[in-house]
């Protein structure tokens, strides 16, 4: 098993990687560390910190880098030997010990990693982590907000939207349907088309338009995480029943409605948008499974929900996010079941690697192999994370196939094939890519 594994986890580090899942922008819009400590707890970490006991002033005081290490080392140390055996806690070792030599978190491993903070601004540092990782391409989730929609979306459809290299932009699909409860949001959809929306006849015609024009210019799918803000059974809404609530929101500036009084729309607009995706053959990433922070509700974000669209949009592909974690069995089942449901690995294998390791057991087993997206960092503009994370995957899925082929469920080739394939050629292929196979 051991000469097994060493094999297949020594080929897994020369293969491209096609990161499925990312909200990068690029190197200026990283962070500049001044500070070990704040450096080392970006990204998820902050949770496992906040549900160790992490109070808000002393969370406040760790990410703060005006304040020194020795000061910060009182609240970080405790809290640190409580979670330092997490997945999130690895990859921070993993950074310490790959990017800066250090094996140990201590006080002075921190000072000698404060004299050589990465300076991920610098284009040579930033890509340079990227190079080493193998990291070919980046799908990217990046526009958010009232405002960001209409200056950053009519930018990319403008061609002036500037991307790494690396990455291709998802469609966000969330912005054109969630903040749909005001007229503000409304207005905005038109602004970005450029004609006036007084109608839901005309909103669904501006947001064909720009789903078509992002295309156009590179987008290679629609990205969805509405599980944040609510459950993800989108029913079959009644176009008269959708008409009655948008005319409301468009009669007044004035009215703005909630949950659950607006699901209807919500609801009906989503539908409307999947039928948008097959017309235009744009594959469609949904957020299932856990939610990043705390105190969020999981309920809402199991795939099973969903299963009513895989019924109705067989000409829509799906690409469906963290493992459902923590429900596995429903996501193994719509993937077998429904040919257009396809499995992507992004973020759970540092939400728990023995829950991926297990799912990619049992994927490999019931799945066809097509159907798995190996990897995706979901971090933002820190791309040692996405390095560290992505140590992580090659180890669990290593693990795996030597599992696998000691079974004598498939030889050693045919595991490479594998690791090839959802690292890089599954991807490739589901998102029209377009670069040679590996």
């Amino acid at each position: 098993m051991d000469k097994t594994y060493e094999e297949i986890r020594n080929y897994l580090d020369d293969i491209p990687v096609i990161d499925c899942h990312e909200h990068t922008r690029g190197h200026s819009f990283s962070p500049e560390y001044r500070e070990p400590i704040f450096s080392l707890i970006q990204g998820y970490l902050q949770s496992d910190l906040i549900s160790a006991g992490a109070t808000e002033k002393e969370m406040e005081v760790l990410n703060n880098q005006e304040i020194e290490t020795e000061k910060k080392w009182k609240i970080f140390e405790p809290l640190w030997k409580k979670i330092e055996n997490t997945a999130y806690a690895r990859v921070t070792k993993i950074i310490m010990e790959k990017l800066y030599g250090e094996k140990e978190m201590s006080l002075e491993a921190l000072k000698r990693i404060a004299d050589q903070l990465l300076n991920l601004k610098e284009e040579k540092v930033y890509y340079g982590i990227l190079e080493k990782a193998k990291i070919k391409c980046r799908l990217v989730n990046i526009i958010y907000g009232h405002t960001e929609v209409v200056t950053e979306i009519k930018k990319f459809m403008d061609g002036k939207f500037l991307l790494p290299s690396t990455d291709r932009i998802l469609i966000p699909l969330i912005m054109f349907h969630l903040p749909v409860r005001e007229k503000t949001a409304v207005e905005n959809i038109g602004q970005i088309a450029g004609w006036e929306v007084n109608s839901l006849e005309k909103f669904l015609h501006a947001c064909y338009h720009i789903f078509q024009k992002m295309k156009e210019k590179g987008a290679v799918g629609m990205k969805d995480q509405s599980a944040y803000e609510r459950i993800i059974r989108f029913e079959d809404t009644p176009s008269s029943e959708a008409e009655k609530l948008f005319h409301r929101i468009l009669s007044s500036p004035r009215n703005i409605i909630g949950f659950p009084e607006v699901k209807p729309l919500d609801d009906f607009l989503f539908h409307r948008f999947l039928e948008m995706a097959g017309e235009l053959k744009l594959p469609v990433q949904i957020h299932t499974g856990h939610l990043a922070g705390i105190r969020n509700e999981i309920t809402n974000a199991n795939a099973i929900h969903l299963t009513p669209l895989f019924e109705r949009y067989k000409n829509v592909r799906f690409d469906l996010f963290h493992g459902n974690w923590p429900y596995m069995g429903e996501l193994l089942f719509l993937a077998k079941n429904y040919p257009d449901v396809h499995i992507n690995f992004c973020w759970v294998h540092i939400i728990d690697p023995l829950y991926s390791h297990e799912l990619l057991s049992h994927a490999l087993l019931t799945l066809p192999a097509n159907k798995i997206h190996g990897f995706g960092g979901d971090y933002g503009d820190t791309p040692e994370y996405s390095f560290a994370h992505l140590e992580i995957a090659r180890n669990t899925i290593a693990s795996v196939l030597a599992e696998l082929i000691e079974k004598n469920w498939m030889d050693m080739e045919k595991a490479k094939q594998i690791a090839r394939d959802i690292f890089f050629n599954n991807p490739n292929q589901f998102f029209n890519l377009k670069f040679p196979p590996v």
